[in-house]
């Protein structure tokens, strides 16, 4: 099987407002830089294993999805900071260096163009079993990725007649096209929609679980539809999951636990993963030694540990009170022994749990079935051990169930790709219906402005094109 080490091209940009020169240099010697390497089937399966490098945010030592694993949770108040106090002023994100996370998916943006750029002139007929659809599927499938990224964290991404997009980066970045104004939300999110439709139309059905396949686009597209929540979205997102649930080759894990204490990517529930590097688990400043005590670690708070009383999941993730006193070691991935290994460096980007999550969220949200939407949340919870249904079963209206359903959220993917973050957000900020308001779930967000993070400084030095800062930031 490809490994990301040894097999991959750089085509990020060399421009420091897309990529990190300390990311740069810890590239091997022999990364390509040019963006017009791709000559055949050989050279661009290179050059796409250098897109899910990017994707994995890798070195040549380790894979690297902290951000990804932790920001949704500190955002949400159910992970924190386990040293700095100053960390405890959640939603301040001005002053929170979660900003990187627009170089980090513009690199893999522009890694995606490389690849598209490269293949769409060859000829197919240098390409063996369909993989020049197959390959610029698996491309499209990432810029998707990375673009929906970008406007979840800096776009008005709740408003459709929104100015506030990203800006839409369809060609590799050279010298002379960086300046480009953002996109109106309504553009963002149909560029995103047509990537991933591409992706879903061709790319393989059955491609292992560290690289796209149909049904991890399928997912992806519920999510974007969910976001959206235009139209007909609900509705396709329901028919998109029961494809996924009864079509797919994914399984629930019978044990969710398993999943991150014994099987990592062997699980048949993880439809799309990120690999560590060999020996990634012995090295020191790997990914899941965060959790750990060192320079820098993140602890479960006390909401966390609340929010889970009574759950057999809080046995084996939240921890002991971990040192300094502040909150509790988070065990997901290091387990109560607190030890790295190659299977807490393993990262996931999407499990089936989340579609049966999402088809409830859809069906909640558009008068559908609530007996049908109780049922997918009950699977997910029975297969994480939970017995006890009292709270699912009393929630007889639509936004006491969605509540369930966004505890559920946090309570199966916090500590992944963030999904509790935006599954928060999705509710009103202020409505007559209670607890369902994002304030009352979360006290500190009293304003929308607050949704989103303020698009980098040297963005407005670099491309004056781009347009206006967002609401409640300065340039």
């Amino acid at each position: 099987m490809k490994r990301y080490i040894g097999l991959f091209i750089l085509t990020a940009a060399v421009f420091t407002q897309y990529s990190c020169k300390k990311q740069l240099d810890a590239l091997p010697n022999d990364a390509l830089v040019e963006g017009n390497t791709i000559t055949n089937q050989q050279s661009a399966n290179i050059a796409l294993n250098g897109v899910y490098y990017r994707f994995a945010n890798a070195s040549s030592v380790q894979t690297n999805w902290l951000e990804e694993e932790i920001n949704g949770g500190i955002l949400t108040g159910f992970l924190d900071d386990g040293i700095n106090t100053d960390a405890d002023a959640q939603n301040d994100l001005g002053n929170t260096a979660m900003n990187d996370q627009w170089g980090t998916y513009y690199t893999l943006v522009n890694a995606a163009n490389g690849v598209i750029q490269g293949v769409e002139p060859l000829n197919s007929s240098i390409f063996s079993n369909n993989r020049k659809a197959q390959i610029l599927a698996e491309a499209k499938f990432m810029r998707a990725y990375a673009h929906f990224k970008l406007l979840l964290w800096f776009g008005q991404w709740w408003n459709i007649n929104s100015n506030y997009g990203v800006i839409l980066r369809n060609n590799f970045i050279t010298s002379t096209n960086i300046p480009q104004a953002r996109a109106n939300v309504k553009d963002t999110y149909n560029f995103i929609l047509n990537d991933v439709n591409t992706a879903i139309d061709s790319a393989a059905d059955n491609n292992g679980n560290i690289y796209v396949n149909k049904w991890s686009a399928m997912a992806l597209k519920m999510r974007v539809l969910l976001s959206r929540g235009q139209g007909d979205d609900y509705t396709q997102c329901i028919s998109i999951a029961n494809s996924i649930i009864n079509n797919g080759p994914f399984k629930l894990e019978a044990n969710l636990q398993d999943i991150f204490y014994s099987k990592g990517l062997s699980s048949a529930e993880v439809m799309l993963g990120v690999q560590p590097q060999p020996s990634q688990g012995a090295y020191y400043y790997n990914t899941s030694g965060n959790y750990v005590v060192r320079n820098t670690y993140y602890v479960a708070t006390g909401a966390l540990d609340s929010l889970l009383a009574n759950d057999p999941r809080q046995a084996w993730i939240v921890g002991d009170t971990a040192a300094y006193g502040k909150g509790f070691y988070f065990i997901k991935y290091v387990q109560p022994a607190l030890a790295t290994t190659q299977l807490s460096e393993v990262a996931y980007a999407f499990r089936l749990s989340e579609v049966y999550l999402m088809e409830a969220e859809a069906l909640a949200r558009s008068g559908g079935s609530l007996a049908t939407a109780k049922g997918l949340l009950e699977t997910v919870m029975s297969h994480a051990g939970v017995t006890d249904f009292t709270a699912v079963d009393a929630a007889n209206t639509s936004d006491a169930l969605l509540k369930q359903i966004y505890y559920e959220y946090v309570k199966n993917f916090i500590g992944e790709d963030g999904q509790c973050y935006w599954a928060l957000l999705r509710f009103p900020l202020t409505a007559s219906s209670g607890l369902t308001t994002v304030t009352k779930l979360r006290p500190t967000i009293t304003s929308m402005d607050q949704y989103i993070l303020p698009i980098p400084h040297d963005e407005f030095t670099s491309n004056p094109l781009i347009g206006n800062q967002n609401p409640g930031y300065s340039k």
